[in-house]
């Protein structure tokens, strides 16, 4: 052993002597005039010699153990790092160092103008993977942009040790604006201190993910925090590592305690804390607000179009825990984000208590992966938001590992795509979730590879009521909606859907029903359904796993099969197999025409209340509607879905009102299907609809139990008489008169469905407004059991309801 380390030491020292030193200079003083050549003529242990100059090049160490140095190595002088400019001239990243090299060392130079390496676009200013080992020390890295991570980007078991450097100013849509460490190892010298701040991306400065990291020591940071905040340092480890403690003797800048305005004409050297005053740049306004826990800070965005194109937005716009992202205008409509040039739009990450509301998202560009989305976050309210003409690959909403979340009053519409896979509405992982008045309307997807699915819930525990799926086509392979928790190794979760609404889809699918229920946990319950007038070659629906269906229609003369109760493939060693419970529910052609049914390893149990029979919708006998319009799917007079649900709906969970607002359980019993037949209401009368005379309102279910299995939330529905001038205002009193909670109300349901072209104006018996509370204060603390009240104030008109909270 001794002889070994002899050898291995003469070996090293006999390399040093070896070394050479070749110097690069733009004027030809030196035998190089470029980088890259002379990293191309040395030799492992060489030192490449850079002298002050602008290098338009993008370096690639090529495999080898070199040291890339400027005159700043003899001549410790930060005006040399300045003056020696790597420029990565918006070609690909600055410099790689991809080949698994052993001991590669840049020292002394400015990094800028990179763009990332590759198709993929990683790494901006610095790109090192492949188990590289890689020391950065006193560089200017400054300007870059990426898809993932704009300053450095290390991958793939790589270590980096950083030293003396100064990251700032660069941008990134993914992973990271100044430093994105992912799966490798990263070391931040202690004694001479690096300083990052000031760079934009869904994480502004430091993403670490599933890498080493047991200290972030630095001299600035955008601002001082002790640990992880998610937003300008993320770290996250599947293993559970304990998170790096952050050591910073500077910050950049101090976050402002207050409400921001953002304005299209805003500047950002404004103050931005009054409309005359605001900023222009909402991902600058989010960064600089300060996050408090008891009553966040709001950004308030004003009415106008934010795009990079005409007013300089930057995008992703992420945002901080414990802050809010509203729009000013009157309606969704009036606030307006779109940029062709976005990959992304808004991106909570890491982040807790986060409200964004009243915005309208549109022109995302086919290179884009999502509008909005959140990961790894928690007490999420988004509502109000308004996705349109978008031809992204995911125009809509899509979340993953997110709990505890409501999502309300959410409108995807008119996206023509034909050149990429789409989803709209997208659920991974996630628990608690409430989904009340989602509309996805016109979505054509005409795209041959790839599946396709508009409504995508996975893995969730999730409660949807009020959705409608309406006038959208889909081709092979692909299907409108998804419900799938099937993996035997995940935790338990289930659906329970009410007022649901399929209308007037068309799949060109020959492997996919049009919408899909499966699951191998926890039953799930599908009430008052209407899945209707819908096409497919094969199977409407396919069911596989535990199901309860109550007071649906399922009527589509032009599916191959309404239903199909799944049958597991011959060799499956772990067979999903179904028990099917449906009752009070119209099902066109009965269970005759349900392939799988008779599997003696699939349980369906037919009520002896189901009916087979022609639905009698407003469309088909009145004629006055045009197909497309939600009013074709409203039942008349003499449907035989008229008073033919379930007799006793106590303990179901189910909402007292239609899906367009209209009182329930009219004449003692439910209607089938999603909505309810009331002969009092004149809804062929366009002119002179039968509103109500008084602030009509009720609440479901009851008791509510938010630590419970069903019921974790409040839905608060009411109908006023009329559409009003002013906003209504939602107030919850506990029982000693103390008010706990505002609702912010911005549109009504009936507003989401006329916005969305499904009708036109008021057609039905007032203004139908739907809201969740989620049981929590206005501190978004959660409140005490006990008996609560909620009123409903609009015009000089008020009505008060009581509920009872059991935890």
């Amino acid at each position: 052993m001794k002889t070994l380390c002899l050898l291995i030491s003469l070996l090293t020292v006999m390399l040093t002597l070896s070394s050479t030193t070749l110097e690069v200079s733009l004027d030809g003083a030196h035998s190089y005039t470029s980088i890259q050549s002379a990293i191309d003529a040395s030799n492992n242990g060489d030192t490449v010699l850079v002298h002050p100059g602008r290098y338009f090049e993008n370096i690639n160490y090529s495999g080898k153990n070199i040291t890339l140095c400027s005159d700043y190595i003899n001549n410790p002088d930060w005006s040399i790092v300045e003056s020696t400019i790597i420029d990565g001239n918006q070609q690909s990243s600055c410099v790689v160092i991809i080949s698994g090299e052993q001991n590669a060392t840049l020292n002394g130079f400015t990094i800028t103008n990179g763009i990332g390496y590759g198709n993929s676009r990683y790494g901006g200013g610095i790109y090192i993977k492949q188990q590289s080992n890689a020391s950065i020390s006193n560089c200017n890295i400054t300007g870059n942009t990426a898809y993932k991570s704009g300053g450095i980007r290390c991958i793939n078991s790589s270590n980096l040790v950083i030293s003396g450097s100064c990251i700032f100013d660069n941008s990134s849509i993914y992973q990271g604006g100044g430093i994105g460490i992912n799966n490798a190892s990263i070391t931040f010298d202690p004694i001479d201190l690096n300083s990052i701040h000031n760079n934009y991306g869904d994480v502004q400065d430091i993403f670490i993910y599933n890498s080493q990291c047991t200290s972030i020591i630095l001299d600035t940071l955008s601002i001082d925090i002790s640990e992880p905040d998610g937003f300008f340092v993320s770290h996250y480890h599947e293993d559970g590592l304990p998170n790096p403690q952050i050591s910073v003797q500077n910050n950049y800048f101090n976050q402002i305690d207050a409400d921001l305005y953002v304005s299209p004409d805003g500047d950002d050297n404004n103050d931005g804390l009054t409309p005359e005053t605001a900023l222009q740049t909402i991902a600058y306004a989010s960064r600089i607000i300060q996050p408090v826990s008891l009553n966040p800070n709001t950004v308030h965005v004003l009415p106008g179009t934010y795009s990079s194109e005409l007013n300089n937005q930057f995008f992703p716009v992420a945002l901080q825990s414990n802050t809010k992202l509203i729009g000013l205008g009157l309606s969704p409509e009036e606030v307006i984000i779109g940029s062709e040039l976005s990959l992304y739009q808004i991106i909570p990450r890491n982040v807790t208590n986060v409200e964004i509301s009243n915005i309208t998202m549109m022109q995302s560009s086919l290179n884009s992966d999502f509008c909005l989305g959140a990961s790894r976050s928690n007490e999420l309210y988004i509502h109000d938001i308004i996705l349109k003409n978008n031809y992204n690959q995911e125009p809509g909403i899509a979340f993953s590992s997110i709990s505890n979340s409501v999502i309300e009053n959410i409108t995807v519409s008119d996206v023509l795509n034909s050149e990429t896979r789409i989803s709209c509405v997208k659920l991974y992982e996630c628990d608690n979730i409430t989904l009340n008045g989602i509309i996805v309307d016109n979505i054509v997807n005409v795209m041959q590879e790839g599946s396709s699915l508009f409504v995508k819930l996975e893995k969730s525990d999730v409660t949807v009521n009020n959705m409608m799926i309406t006038n959208s086509v889909i081709n092979e392979p692909g299907s409108i909606f998804q419900y799938s928790n099937t993996l035997a190794s995940e935790t338990c979760g289930n659906l329970e859907l009410n007022n649901f609404l399929a209308y007037n889809n068309t799949s060109l699918s020959n492997s996919l029903p049009l919408i899909l229920f499966s699951t191998r946990h926890d039953e799930c319950t599908l009430n008052n359904m209407s899945i209707v007038y819908n096409t497919s070659p094969t199977a409407i629906t396919r069911f596989g796993g535990d199901f309860s269906l109550r007071n649906n229609i399922i009527y589509n003369p032009n599916g191959a099969y309404e239903m199909v109760v799944w049958e597991p493939i011959n060799g499956d060693t772990n067979p999903l197999w179904s028990n099917i419970d449906i009752d009070y529910s119209l099902v066109r052609n009965g269970i005759s025409g349900v392939p799988g049914a008779d599997n003696p390893n699939n349980n369906v149990l037919w009520g002896v209340n189901n009916i087979d029979a022609n639905p009698m919708f407003r469309g088909d006998v009145e004629g006055d509607v045009p197909v497309g319009d939600t009013r074709w799917v409203q039942l008349t007079e003499n449907s035989p879905c008229v008073n033919a649900g379930t007799p006793d709906t106590l303990g179901m969970n189910l909402p007292a009102l239609d899906i367009t607002g209209n009182p329930r359980v009219w004449g003692n019993i439910i209607d089938m299907g999603a909505h309810e037949y009331n002969p009092t209401v004149d809804i062929y009368n366009e002119t002179a609809p039968s509103p109500p005379s008084t602030i009509q309102l009720s609440h479901f279910p009851n008791p509510v139990t938010p630590n419970g299995n069903n019921g974790k939330v409040a839905f608060i529905e009411f109908t006023l008489p009329k559409k009003p001038i002013g906003k209504p205002t939602l107030e919850i009193y506990n029982i000693r008169g103390q008010k706990v909670r505002d609702i912010k109300i911005t549109q009504s349901f009936s507003q989401l469905v006329r916005s969305a072209g499904l009708s036109s104006e008021d057609k039905q018996s007032g203004e139908y407004y739907s809201q969740v509370w989620d049981c929590k204060d206005n501190n978004r603390k959660s409140v005490a059991s006990g008996i609560y009240f909620y009123k409903v104030s609009c015009e000089g008109s008020e009505a008060i309801g009581k509920m009872m909270v059991v935890k």
